[in-house]
């Protein structure tokens, strides 16, 4: 009977049943279910619901210093572009010429120095996205250039971050987390001295594994795993000290305090950050600082199908350089511990032994708990209910 009542509340909604309820409070809260992160129809609606809505990063302004600049992207389906005019102003375009729909820019960065020139019939478009000219336009009495040029869109700064949104209603930065961004500037008293330590803006490159971005953002949001699964880690921040806060679409975890003797790496007890701090933005965009000297990452976790994901980003340094201990260990452990057990659940969701979990609490002043999974699944539920 439970089965069948189950198969009818999937037909009305079209979202997997949940046998054990997602409540408000994350102490009787249960997990998402399993096909939430399993079944293909969910992230095709997840594209619409989620993705085609809300604020994807794209780089750090110190990655675009000249007329031309430019940074690709794919937001699932969606090929994009941001460009800095030859008035020095961003725009944010679909990466796709007017004409027959070929991508106009294939590199993940470059520079444009005049026009861009559509590889497949040569249809020409200013950087400030009017199009320019095509061939034989001239014997179409009803050609009007200004119909066909490429098309915007929304483009915002927040915290020198670039981010873009398909959505031309969405609400702004500002108004949705701009108390996020008003604690990350309290907290990095250095955010507008940082910039990409080279032009190279893939300083961290991409990092493909075999788990879907949810799988990838529960990892993220919780540290009750840390103790036993990064060990280095929690050599390096005291975890009895370790803070977690979760504001409207945003959640920050706080390590307090961080020792220079630890089996992660060493950092100048004189100099520099002396913690950690991790900032998520809703849905799937990350700021990260570790001890050492005033470095921050930002990463996004891009979908690439239902359970295939990439952690792609940029390094930001206050002073040009690049702290090789620390980047060593983020790369070459705590990367690849983090990939390990991300992958191991995305197989694990696929048993019949798994369905749903319960929300653990720690208590609430520990950062150990689990709130800001159950913050983030509500979320997820929220969107794909409409």
């Amino acid at each position: 009977m439970l089965d069948t009542m189950l198969d009818e509340l999937k037909t009305t909604t079209g979202l997997p049943a949940m046998e054990r309820p997602l409540t408000d409070q994350p102490e009787t809260s249960h997990t998402l279910p399993s096909g939430y992160y399993t079944d293909p129809a969910i992230y095709e609606r997840e594209k619409e619901a989620i993705f085609y809505r809300t604020w994807q990063y794209v780089a750090h302004e110190s990655a675009f210093t000249k007329p031309g600049d430019y940074v690709t992207l794919h937001v699932c389906d969606q090929n994009i572009f941001v460009m800095k005019g030859g008035d020095g102003v961003l725009r944010a375009f679909y990466n796709v010429c007017r004409h027959r729909g070929h991508e106009l820019l294939g590199e993940p960065y470059g520079n444009v120095e005049s026009a861009i020139v559509c590889p497949y019939h040569a249809w020409t478009f200013e950087r400030e996205g009017a199009l320019r000219g095509a061939r034989f336009s001239s014997r179409r009495p009803d050609f009007d250039k200004t119909d066909y040029g490429l098309r915007r869109i929304r483009l915002e700064m927040f915290c020198g971050c670039v981010f873009v949104n398909l959505d031309d209603d969405a609400q702004s930065l500002a108004a949705l987390a701009g108390d996020m961004e008003a604690d990350l500037r309290h907290r990095v008293p250095w955010l507008d001295d940082l910039k990409m330590p080279t032009r190279s803006i893939d300083v961290l490159g991409q990092t493909r594994q075999n788990a879907g971005w949810k799988v990838v953002v529960d990892n993220y949001v919780e540290c009750y795993h840390c103790r036993h699964a990064h060990p280095d880690f929690a050599s390096l921040i005291s975890m009895d000290e370790y803070r977690l806060d979760t504001g409207r679409i945003w959640s920050r975890q706080l390590g307090v305090k961080a020792r220079p003797e630890n089996t992660a790496y060493h950092f100048d007890p004189g100099g520099g950050y002396q913690g950690a701090i991790f900032w998520y933005l809703w849905p799937n965009t990350t700021f990260n600082i570790l001890p050492g000297p005033n470095e921050m990452a930002v990463y996004a976790i891009r979908p690439i199908d239902h359970e295939w994901s990439s952690f792609e980003g940029h390094l930001l340094t206050a002073d040009g350089g690049i702290n090789d201990a620390r980047a060593t260990y983020t790369a070459e452990v705590l990367g690849p511990e983090d990939i390990a057990l991300c992958e191991s659940v995305q197989r694990g969701l696929k048993s019949k032994g798994y369905d749903q979990g319960p929300i653990m609490s720690g208590g609430a002043p520990s950062g150990e708990n689990e709130y800001a999974i159950h913050h983030f699944h509500r979320l997820v539920h929220e969107a794909l209910s409409g």
